[in-house]
C-alpha cells in the first residue's frame, strides 16, 4: 500500500468519526431535553452532557477552521517562495508533518468530550433505573 493511499484512507476515517459523532451528539443533545424538569432546569449530570456537548460542537468547530487557517498560512507562504524563485506559483512542495498537529490535537479532544457527553448521559439513565 502506498502511502498516499495510507492518508486518504485516515481521512475517510476521520471523516467518518466526525460525520457520525456529529449526528450521535445531536441526538444525545435531544435525549437530555426530556430530563428538564419543570422549573426547566437540568440535572447535574444532564448539565455537564450538555456542556460537554457544547465543547465537543466547539472543538470540532475549530479543528476544522486550525486546519483551513494553517494551510492557508503555508500555503501562501509557498506560493510566496515559488513566485520569488521561480516566477511562478505552480509547482510540488512538500507539505511539512507539523500543519497537521493541531487540528489532530483537536479532533482527538472533541471526541473525548462527546464521550464525556454519553457517559453523562448514560449516568443520569443509570441512576434513574
Amino acid at each position: 500500500m502506498k502511502i498516499a493511499e495510507c492518508w486518504q484512507q485516515y481521512w475517510e476515517r476521520t471523516k467518518v468519526v466526525t460525520d457520525q459523532s456529529r449526528k450521535l451528539g445531536l441526538v444525545v443533545g435531544a435525549a437530555c431535553w426530556f430530563f428538564k424538569t419543570p422549573e426547566g432546569s437540568f440535572p447535574p449530570y444532564i448539565l455537564r452532557a450538555l456542556v460537554s456537548l457544547v465543547a465537543f460542537f466547539f472543538l470540532d468547530l475549530l479543528q476544522f477552521f486550525v486546519a483551513a487557517a494553517l494551510l492557508r498560512w503555508w500555503t501562501r507562504r509557498e506560493e510566496t517562495t515559488l513566485w520569488k524563485t521561480k516566477g511562478t506559483v505552480e509547482g510540488d512542495v512538500e507539505k511539512p508533518w507539523w500543519l497537521d498537529k493541531p487540528p489532530f490535537v483537536f479532533f482527538v479532544v472533541k471526541i473525548f468530550a462527546f464521550l464525556v457527553s454519553f457517559a453523562f448521559l448514560s449516568a443520569e439513565f443509570i441512576k434513574r433505573l
